[in-house]
C-alpha cells in the first residue's frame, strides 16, 4: 500500500479552504489528472456523500467509489473507497492566523499481489507529483478567493458560493 502526505500553508482564512474542498464542483478543478467527482446521491457534501470517482493514470482511467466517512466542519474530510480503485484520504485543515495549514493524506494500493505492490512502487514518485501540484492549485485558487476584490462596493459584484454546514444548506453571499 502506498502512503502520501503534502502539507502547505494558504493564505486564506480556514473557512474559505474548507468551504472550496468541500464543495465538490471544485475538486476537479484543483486535483490534477481527476476528471471526475460526481455525487451518486442527493448528498453532496459532508458525512455520507458519495462520489463516483475517475483519476487519469497514463492511458486508462482509474474508477471508483467513494464515501466520506469523516467530516467536521473547518477541520477534517476523509474518505474511502466502497469499490474499485482502493483509496482512503483525508483533507485535514488547521486555522492558523489569517492563514491555513492544510495537509492531504492518501492511502493506495494497486491490486494483484506481488504486481500490484511492484506497480505502486513504481508508480509513487507520480502519485506524489500530481498530489503535490495539486495542492499547490488549491493554494493557488483560495488565496485568490481571498484576496480583496477592487469595487466590491459597486453593484455586479461577483457573487461566491459558501457554505453553512450546520443546516447542510448553500447560500450565496456578496464578496
Amino acid at each position: 500500500m502506498g502512503h502520501i502526505t503534502i502539507s502547505d500553508t494558504i493564505a486564506a482564512p480556514v473557512e474559505t479552504v474548507f468551504a472550496y474542498v468541500d464543495d465538490h464542483r471544485n475538486t476537479t478543478k484543483y486535483m490534477k489528472d481527476l476528471v471526475k467527482w460526481q455525487p451518486t446521491t442527493d448528498v453532496t457534501h459532508g458525512k455520507g456523500a458519495k462520489f463516483a470517482v475517475g483519476m487519469k493514470a497514463g492511458p486508462t482511467t482509474l474508477s471508483s467509489v467513494v464515501d466520506i466517512n469523516a467530516w467536521t466542519e473547518n477541520k477534517t474530510i476523509a474518505w474511502t473507497s466502497l469499490e474499485g480503485f482502493k483509496q482512503t484520504g483525508k483533507w485535514s485543515f488547521k486555522a492558523k492566523g489569517g492563514q491555513t495549514d492544510v495537509t492531504f493524506d492518501m492511502d493506495y494500493e494497486f491490486g494483484g499481489g506481488i504486481a500490484g505492490r511492484m506497480l505502486g512502487k513504481a508508480a509513487e514518485p507520480i502519485v506524489r507529483s500530481n498530489l503535490e501540484a495539486s495542492v499547490r492549485t488549491l493554494k493557488s485558487q483560495t488565496e485568490k478567493l481571498a484576496k480583496p476584490r477592487s469595487g466590491s462596493g459597486k453593484s455586479g459584484t461577483r457573487a461566491r458560493a459558501t457554505s453553512t454546514k450546520a443546516t447542510g444548506t448553500r447560500q450565496r453571499q456578496s464578496k
